[in-house]
């Protein structure tokens, strides 16, 4: 195992001590969030309708491999979220793609159909996002401000092997499943990190002494299993909580350490295991995940950005939120 990293210069070390000394937040675990109020009235195409509790779906059965099979040979990649299912399609011509169906996001429906094509499948509308290199998107829409997500993501191949088609394919399928009520929930136990929403582990004045986040407030999403403090851009300090589940943390890179904080087994990694990266993840297993003998695990993901630093110092940083997370997470 590599030693662990060592912090360098006397911020860093200051800035660590707050996160571990200063702050108001409790040791004690949160309790789970009760189940979101059902809604039997409204609009058809309301996600508070039709998707349930959004922090158990199981996204899976809004896939179909069969309708995909016209693209390639289709196969489920596995889980690594608790919010999309993964499938890989081997095209035609050799190309590898994946296909990402079912992250909720919160939008602002007239502005994200605004300017872009807009198909209408039943009640629901799928919106077209201008396409990426090696990226398409397609968005289920909702009435009440949430969307679904549905990206194609090009993993090795020729680019132009109809990402968009795969897509396209997907979200319709999506919304057949949903449409026809084959979308099916997931059984967590009380104790289950689907159940607790990140944003309540950890208090903003504690992330705030992460340089640039000072007066960042959390963000969460419709599923409550994500939390984001700081912008999506690389030029900006950030912190993201992940619950997320799959196979159990280990070391992916050689800057990678295991340890343990706050008394849980806890991979350290520098993201890419690049030093000079200003990018570390934290992640401890919870409970385990799906079939007895799958082997997957929950996992407490924790991501800290500190541009203008590197690797080492972000690391620092990790140790410190996670210091005060970990004591948080549910009773094992």
């Amino acid at each position: 195992m590599p030693p662990r990293p060592r912090p360098r210069g006397l911020p860093v070390i200051l800035a660590l001590l707050l996160l571990v000394v200063v702050g108001c937040v409790s040791g004690s675990a949160v309790p789970p969030e009760p189940e979101p109020e059902r809604t039997s009235a409204g609009p058809a195409n309301a996600s508070s309708a039709v998707l349930g509790d959004p922090r158990t779906i199981d996204p899976c059965t809004m896939t179909d491999p069969a309708a995909l099979r016209r693209f390639g040979h289709v196969t489920r990649a596995g889980t690594v979220s608790l919010d999309y299912c993964l499938l890989h399609v081997r095209m035609g011509n050799g190309s590898l793609l994946q296909l990402a169906v079912g992250e909720l996001r919160h939008v602002d429906p007239a502005t994200v159909t605004r300017g872009r094509p807009v198909t209408r499948r039943g009640p629901f509308r799928i919106v077209r996002e201008a396409p990426l290199p090696g990226h398409c998107t397609r968005l289920i829409v909702f009435s009440d401000g949430i969307a679904m997500e549905v990206s194609a993501d090009l993993l090795r191949g020729d680019p132009g092997s109809g990402l968009c088609s795969v897509a396209e394919a997907g979200a319709r399928e999506a919304v057949t499943a949903i449409g026809r009520g084959r979308l099916e929930h997931r059984r967590f136990a009380p104790n289950s990190l689907a159940l607790t929403d990140p944003c309540r582990l950890v208090e903003s004045d504690v992330v705030g002494r992460v340089p640039g986040l000072g007066r960042a407030r959390p963000h969460s999403t419709p599923a409550r299993h994500q939390c984001r403090w700081g912008e999506k851009s690389a030029r900006e300090s950030r912190v993201r909580l992940v619950h997320t589940a799959g196979d159990p943390p280990r070391r992916l890179n050689a800057t990678a350490v295991i340890e343990r904080i706050a008394g849980r087994r806890t991979v350290v990694s520098i993201v890419g295991g690049d030093p000079r990266m200003p990018l570390c993840m934290a992640e401890t297993a919870h409970l385990p995940f799906g079939a007895a003998d799958s082997g997957q695990v929950e996992v407490a993901m924790l991501v800290v950005a500190v541009p203008g630093g590197d690797g080492i110092d972000a690391c620092e940083y990790a140790r410190g939120l996670a210091e005060r997370i970990w004591p948080r997470l549910p009773a094992r």
